[in-house]
């Protein structure tokens, strides 16, 4: 993992800091994500279930989350 182009502080040849690369593709994620959210109905659809997943604050059993992911309406 020695060969690489970023120098001891983080940055390579051309000055940008390998923490700018990774802040682009975040970004550039979080772009395309927001876009399928709102414009395609089965992305929305699997997001909306990811988030319910996500609900899940441990208080609940494991049952009570794979319960939810199974059921397919809106709360």
């Amino acid at each position: 993992m020695n060969n690489s182009n970023f120098d001891k502080n983080g940055v390579d040849n051309s000055g940008t800091h390998w923490l700018q690369y990774a802040a682009f593709v975040v970004t550039a994620f979080a772009i395309y994500f927001g876009w399928a959210f709102f414009n395609d109905s089965s992305f929305h659809r699997f997001a909306v279930k990811i988030f319910k997943f996500w609900n899940c604050n441990g208080y609940n059993p494991l049952s009570y989350c794979i319960m939810r992911w199974k059921l397919d309406f809106y709360p």
